[in-house]
């Protein structure tokens, strides 16, 4: 259809926020790698106006500071059905995009930033590649509840994994408990050792705060003791993460 013509750069586009779901201007001029913001903002604001993707922003006091967060809108469908590396019944969500709950945006939003960390992080010699849960859809011997992000950093000599989970402040404890529960279970299954042939990855886990922390290391670190599953956990909380002072991961372990 004419009114969705759109341009090679906009598709690029289109397939970030169908593999991240929701992302703001300053990631999107990110991801291209692209200097001029008004050229990103022109690309935007037309794929918007064509309703290929939303738009979230407040007018409020102490919102108006904060960059539009994009997602996929309806029209974005006809556009991506049919692109190779796009999963059809994922694609549907689109339909669905705009209602979904701020946390589940601040989630993915999360996401980026923790991309972007790791790419900043990676050493010189390191090649990053990182698997959202949408693209991990396909591969059938990944764990049924799909980890946030499948991590490898490849040297030429070495290559370190990880599955990295992103906790949401109003998680039930038993879905975490259940959560930690399900990685013990996989790892004895010995299915991803099977599948791949390679070790199983470390387990980063994001929290939304100390306490929880505190909380997840207490049952991990008793579960690694009553266990013979030998996974490593490592525990981060996101603002400390994401700052300038932050002190990374640290290892789970049992006394």
């Amino acid at each position: 259809m004419v009114q969705n013509k759109i341009t090679p750069k906009q598709l690029d586009i289109l397939l970030l926020l169908y593999r991240f779901r929701f992302l703001n201007r300053h990631h999107i001029q990110s991801f291209l790698n692209h200097k001029d913001y008004r050229r990103i903002n022109a690309w935007l604001k037309d794929l918007t106006a064509k309703k290929i993707i939303g738009r979230i922003y407040s007018n409020t006091i102490g919102e108006n500071n904060k960059p539009a967060i994009y997602y996929l809108n309806s029209q974005s469908h006809s556009i991506l059905k049919n692109k190779p590396e796009i999963d059809k019944r994922i694609l549907k969500r689109v339909y669905r995009e705009r209602l979904r709950s701020k946390r589940l945006q601040n989630h993915f939003l999360l996401l980026a930033d923790l991309y972007f960390l790791f790419l900043k992080q990676r050493k010189e010699n390191e090649t990053l590649h990182f698997y959202t849960s949408t693209d991990l859809v396909k591969h059938t011997y990944l764990p049924f509840i799909r980890p946030d992000a499948y991590i490898a950093l490849k040297a030429p000599n070495e290559s370190k994994r990880y599955f990295l989970d992103i906790i949401d402040h109003d998680t039930p404890r038993y879905a975490l408990r259940r959560k930690i529960d399900y990685y013990f279970e996989y790892y004895d299954d010995d299915t991803w050792q099977q599948a791949t042939g390679y070790e199983f990855p470390k387990i980063l886990l994001v929290c939304p705060s100390e306490s929880l922390k505190y909380y997840l290391k207490k049952y991990i670190g008793d579960k690694l003791e009553n266990e013979l599953s030998d996974i490593d956990f490592y525990l981060s909380v996101s603002d400390s993460l994401l700052s300038t002072n932050s002190h990374g991961w640290s290892l789970v372990e049992f006394e």
